[in-house]
């Protein structure tokens, strides 16, 4: 019997006419929805900023913003005292990017870093304490590393021009100060947003690092950082650990096994690493930075005795909601389900056992929310999507919804999910599905 869709409601037809807006890049900031969508006007195309509370009456355009090819939108939002940055187009040079602030109305929107200089995309933007830091492109033969008073909005030179850390790795925080990979693998940089702190660590024992599409993660820690190295090019998977000082090796797992998918993260006080490989062998480690306290959680392995491999990602992206990682995994017994684990053996799960027997569930979308609980997608038999809610028990999951076809959950609100849509009459536009059980209780905060 084919399902019974939800209906949705229009929350707004950005672009009347049955074009479709194309909303897209979403940040929840203030109980609002912030996001980008474009619309034709006279036969002129825009791309502007808009806000929502999920109603109608409650959206509302808040500029207009440069259009450009190949430029910066609306990436990299962040929240510092009560605005909102994001980096955007650079129209004073028709290319590229520069960072705005928006303090919600139209003329408190507007770049801030300086004119003529290029934000470079590969660089994300870092705050430490009350400066921005960012690589630049201008008369700085290259890039240039300035970093930006968001009090006063002056800009510092820190180094120029600079080649020095490797454009993929995020780096992470320890003592107040970013510690980033050197370009050539071979050094750690450290840089607290001023000219003076930006210092090259030659540590000794340092690994053996490849300046290679972000496979180097690295992950802070209250006692230091933990590196994994060169993560899904070739194994062992090495787990590193520095104070600042030194380096040593505090774990080495599955030192036969390339993985095809990883991720590596905080989840409360432990590093946690997730790995698959193509034969449906999921790795789950975490560490507190110390040999000691490096230990497998889980190594489940279903198919090791089969000559095939499996193609194509099955697996979404793990998130952590609350001090919990959610994730799926193939135990052999009830085929790939939703798991979720606190980072010791006792405390990881399966979650629920949607589809009985060792088939399994196409869950294509994870969406952690603020009181810990986890919204998910899942592929239904009709070419659809389900839409469902857990909080990571079995008499906690249940299906809220079904989805027709092209129907993307891109946030949630406080009783609300609101996603992208296409239908005939106005193309792809953002909708929303009242639902009374995702009142986030008062007092919750956002998982990171």
């Amino acid at each position: 019997m084919a399902a019974e869709y939800t209906p949705l409601r229009l929350v707004a037809d950005l672009n009347p006419g049955g074009g479709g807006s194309g909303a897209r890049s979403f940040f929840i900031w203030k109980d609002l929805v912030w996001f980008v969508a474009g619309s034709d006007e006279r036969g002129q195309s825009r791309t502007s900023l808009y806000c929502s509370d999920g109603t109608t009456a409650g959206t509302r355009r808040i500029k207009d913003l440069p259009w450009q090819e190949r430029s910066s939108i609306f990436d990299n939002p962040f929240v510092f005292e009560n605005r909102l940055y994001f980096q955007g187009p650079n129209a004073a040079l028709g290319k590229g990017g520069r960072i705005w602030v928006t303090d919600g109305t139209e003329t408190g929107t507007q770049p801030i870093s300086e004119d003529g200089k290029d934000v470079c995309d590969e660089y994300k933007p870092v705050l430490i304490g009350d400066r921005l830091v960012l690589s630049l492109h201008g008369d700085y033969e290259g890039h240039g590393l300035v970093a930006l008073n968001l009090h006063t909005l002056k800009t510092e030179t820190i180094a120029v021009p600079f080649e020095g850390w490797e454009d993929y790795t995020d780096g992470a925080m320890l003592h107040g100060a970013l510690l980033k990979l050197d370009l050539d693998g071979k050094a750690l940089w450290s840089i607290d947003g001023t000219r003076s702190g930006l210092k090259n660590l030659p540590l000794s024992g340092l690994p053996a690092f490849k300046n290679d599409d972000g496979l180097n993660q690295f992950v802070s820690l209250p006692n230091g950082v933990l590196m994994l190295p060169n993560g899904q090019l070739k194994p062992p998977l090495e787990l590193w650990h520095t104070d600042g000082k030194s380096v040593a090796k505090v774990a080495s797992w599955w030192p036969g096994n390339p993985a095809s998918q990883l991720w590596f993260g905080r989840v409360g006080d432990v590093g946690m690493v997730l790995a698959y490989d193509r034969t449906r062998r999921c790795g789950l480690w975490c560490s507190d930075g110390t040999p000691a306290g490096s230990k497998t959680i889980v190594d489940s392995d279903p198919y090791k005795e089969a000559s095939f491999s499996f193609s194509g990602d099955i697996h979404p992206r793990p998130v952590v909601a609350g001090d919990r990682l959610f994730f799926t995994m193939d135990d052999g017994q009830h085929g790939v389900e939703l798991w979720c684990s606190d980072g010791t053996k006792k405390g990881t799960h399966l979650v629920i056992d949607i589809v009985l027997g060792n088939e399994d569930v196409e869950i294509f979308k994870l969406h952690p929310m603020a009181d810990g609980r986890v919204l998910f997608q899942r592929k239904n038999a009709d070419s659809g999507a389900d839409a469902w809610l857990t909080d990571g028990t079995e008499d906690g999951s249940r299906k809220l919804a079904s989805l027709e076809r092209g129907t993307d959950i891109v946030a949630v609100l406080n009783g609300m999910i609101l996603v992208t849509s296409v239908n005939d009459q106005f193309g792809r536009e953002l909708h929303a599905l009242d639902i009374p059980e995702l009142v986030t209780p008062k007092g919750a905060t956002s998982s990171k």
